[in-house]
Formats: structure tokens, sequence, C-alpha cells
């Protein structure tokens, strides 16, 4: 009998020649990785982006991206014995949920939401691999892709918890050994000076890293599920345990030196990832001597089922994963420039436009394709507009973003509210410390928004069928001293006033 996948003179071959066994074993190995490798470069706006956060030598929380890949290839190699007598079955099922993850990711990608599209790129080449090979090999190589996950920072979610318990067991090693000591959140106040645990000082990387060494060190040595736990455990704590002792002595420092030590002066980056490594010595010293039993590992088969690859499979990976980057390619649904509207008309019913427009507010909006402005007076009132357009938008082109501000630099925000409808309303002072009142709103098409995520997501679907206009809107009049309550109602009469010019 022939076995699936393979003609007589195959099976034959592979039966009475390990060389050909070894070779099938190696090649299936290698189609996997090249999977992996293709995946990150097909999907290349989400790879920048992951490369961006690895270089990031500013919070250096995923600066081991590039070395959690490799390990991910390597466990894709080491583990090419597992499943070389697996009988290939390509899935269609696999490569129609990842074509359905793959339009999530292009909505993601063009709304911006960086953490969605950075988050699906692992599940989705996983999926590849199981339309390529089928859900019986998947079974046995699902942790070289979930392994991916410790580049992604899927893990800054619990990085302000990490801040909280840093700042809790700080104050409890001060306190101990008798150093007076005020916290305020998580700034800490000695008598000499302060010290901030920053969202860099939390112990995540430490944290992440640990994990990571954990999960490598059960698979190398085929732990059982209860042993990977206790590793991930014990890296886990431990992990903890070191930045908690590295911000204490680094407190301690500054304390005794008058903040003068070269830990709060220059430098304790490196003075972490040293009791880092001194730690994973004392990790590994614990863990080798544990008595674990190994997992157990299925009998080979001498004879594999099916040859190193299948077309098939081959074919159904590479639709699955395509679809979105040519999709991305062949329609960037942008709108042409000089078709942009005007959305700070040149006459508001009741108002009248002005010819000048102070340059001490400008608003910060990055890849913005066109800004208006536009000034406007009723009686004594004066009142300035802002508007930022995009044509499209995408990863490093968004309208919503840490970095775009309407305030800019010229202005300090004091208070933020609600203004009437969709409109978020903002007190700030400028450099001479004179008081303004802001509202702004964002706009896709011909609805606003006030919350960004829905209206984001929102243009992300919009967007794979048409070019979607997108936009915000601010206006900003002067406060009378400390009272803004005239101010409120000068804004409203405008955006009363733009209403009433969009209806018509």
């Amino acid at each position: 009998m022939v076995t699936p996948g393979l003609s007589s003179t195959d099976a034959t071959t592979l039966a009475l020649d390990p060389r050909a066994v070894a070779r099938n074993r190696n090649l299936r190995a290698v189609g996997a990785m090249a999977l992996l490798v293709l995946g990150f470069l097909l999907f290349w706006p989400t790879t920048a982006s992951l490369i961006e956060q690895w270089e990031d030598t500013i919070r250096r929380s995923y600066t081991h991206g590039y070395l959690i890949v490799a390990m991910s290839l390597w466990l894709l190699w080491k583990n090419r014995g597992d499943w070389a007598q697996v009988e290939i079955q390509p899935s269609v099922l696999a490569c129609v949920a990842v074509i359905a993850a793959s339009v999530v990711w292009l909505i993601a990608y063009r709304a911006g939401i960086r953490i969605a599209h950075q988050a699906l790129l692992p599940a989705m080449i996983f999926g590849a691999f199981i339309a390529a090979y089928g859900f019986q090999a998947a079974r046995r190589n699902w942790l070289p892709f979930a392994f991916l996950y410790f580049a992604v920072p899927l893990w800054d979610a619990i990085n302000p918890l990490l801040q909280s318990l840093s700042s809790w067991a700080v104050r409890m090693l001060l306190r101990t050994v008798g150093i007076p000591v005020f916290f305020a959140g998580n700034t800490f106040t000695l008598p000499e000076g302060s010290l901030e645990i920053a969202g860099g000082c939390s112990g995540l990387h430490f944290l992440i890293v640990g994990i990571a060494i954990a999960v490598l060190y059960g698979e190398i040595n085929r732990d059982s599920v209860w042993t990977r736990v206790k590793l991930v455990a014990l890296a886990a704590l431990l992990a903890l345990l070191t930045n908690w002792i590295r911000i204490f002595i680094i407190a301690v420092a500054g304390h005794v030196t008058n903040m003068q030590h070269y830990f709060v002066t220059k430098e304790h980056y490196s003075f972490g990832w040293v009791m880092f490594v001194g730690t994973m010595v004392i990790y590994f010293w614990i863990v080798r001597r544990w008595p674990a039993a190994p997992e157990q590992v299925p009998e080979a088969e001498s004879v594999p089922k099916s040859g190193p690859v299948s077309w098939r499979g081959a074919s159904l990976a590479a639709v699955s994963l395509l679809v979105a980057p040519v999709w991305l390619l062949a329609d960037h649904n942008t709108i042409p420039t000089d078709r942009l509207p005007r959305l700070l008309p040149t006459a508001l019913a009741g108002w009248s436009a002005q010819p000048s427009v102070r340059d001490d507010w400008q608003p910060v909006f990055a890849g913005a394709d066109v800004t208006q402005r536009a000034r406007y007076s009723k009686d004594s009132d004066t009142i300035e507009g802002f508007a930022a357009l995009y044509a499209d938008q995408h990863q490093g082109k968004e309208l919503v973003s840490f970095t775009n501000s309407v305030t800019g630099e010229s202005l300090t925000t004091r208070r933020r509210g609600t203004g009437q409808g969709e409109w978020t309303e903002l007190e700030a002072t400028d450099s001479r410390g004179d008081l303004w009142m802001l509202w702004y709103a964002y706009r896709l098409d011909d609805r606003w928004y006030r919350q960004t995520v829905p209206m984001q997501v929102q243009y992300g679907v919009k967007s794979l069928l048409s070019a979607p206009l997108s936009a915000v809107v601010a206006f900003r009049t002067p406060c009378q001293r400390e009272d803004c309550a005239a101010a409120r109602v000068v804004l409203r009469d405008v955006t009363t006033s733009l209403a009433s010019s969009d209806a018509r």
C-alpha cells in the first residue's frame, strides 16, 4: 500500500534510505521557517512598527524582539523531528480564517490601531501554517509561533500594575531599613530629593525576558505542563524581585550620596541587567535541581506519511497571506487633495471672517494633508478655528495618535470636559498665563465624533471600499480672567453655526 502524498517509488526510497527521511524532515522545517519569514515580509507595515519598538532605546521594553524571532525560527528547526511523520493535510478552513483575519488586519492598519494589527500578525502566520500543513502538524508546532508574542507589545497592558507593585515593594523596603520616604503615586521623595518609577522602570522588560527564558527552557527539556507552569512562575517572581531590589539600591545610593551617585545622575539600566543575569544564574541553579518528569513524546514512525510539501497546502497558505497586502497595494483609497472640502467656511451665520490669524496657537497633527485656519468675530467676541484634514490614513499617518495635539506646544491643558454634542472642551493656559477655552471634535465624512476609537474603527471599515474624509476641527476663544462661562457660550454659538453651515 502506498502512503498518501508519496508515490510508490518515493515510499520505497524513504523506507530504504535514512538520508531521504532526513531530507524530508529538514525540508518541512525549512518550509515552516520560510512561511514565518514570508509573513513578516508580506505584512511589512506591521513588521516596521514592531521594529520601531524593538529598536526603541528610550523605553527598551522590547529590544529583545529580534532575538525572539530568531528563537522562534530555531524552535521550528529543532521541532522538525516531532512532525516529520505527520501526514500533511492542508486546511481550507484555516485559509478562510486567515483571510478573515487579514481583513481585520487591514481595518486595524488603516485605522491606526497599532496594537491590534501587531497582535494579529503571529496568529495569521500560524493560521497560514495550518492551511499549508494541517491541524496535526500545528498541534506539534504551536509554541514557536506563540513564542513570537514575547516580541509584541501586548505586555504594555500590565505596565501600570507593575509600576504600582514596584512602588509598594520599594516603599516597604525603605521603611524596613528606616529611610524616611514619602510616596505620591509612582514618585517617592527622600530627604535628599525625588525619584520616579517611570514606565521603563516597572520591570516589564525583565519580566518578559524572564518568562521567555522559562518557556524556552521548558520546551528544550520537554518538561511536563505542571513543570513548565512552575518554571514560568519562578522566573516571573525572580524578575519582579530583581527590579524591586534594583530600585531599592538606587534609592539607598541616592540617599547616602545626596543624589550624586552614578546610578542617580547618569545611568542605571546596565546595572539592572547585571543584576538580572545574576538572578538567572540563581534561577538555573534552582530549576536544575527540580525532579522533573519529561513530557511524553510520541514515538516516531519509520516512514513519513507524506512528502515535505503539498502544493495544495502551499497554494492555500499563499492565498491566505496575500489577500491583505495585495488589497493594500491595489487600492490606496485616497482622496485627491484638491478635492478636500473647506471645513472652516469663509462665512458663518452671525459671524464675520477676519483676515489675520494669530500664530501663537499651533496644533500638531503629523501627516495632515491639508490644514485650514480661520478667525471670526461677532461684536466684541473673537474666535480662532483650526482644521486638519487627512486624505487617507495608515500607520504613521493617523488622525488620532499620542503625538497629535490640539493645544500644541504653546498651550498647557488645565482641565478637560464635555462641550455641546460631540465637542470636547479644554481649558488651557498660554506662556503669558492667559486662559483659553478650546472645543474640538473629530469628523468622518459628514459625521462628528468625540470618541476616537469608534471613529477610527469606522474609518478602517469604510476605507475598504471607499475613500472617507477624516479630520479634526478645533476652536479657541479667550476666557475672562478665571471665568470661562462667557467663552463657553461663544463656542456653543459658533459650533451651532458651523453645524447649520454643514446642513446647507
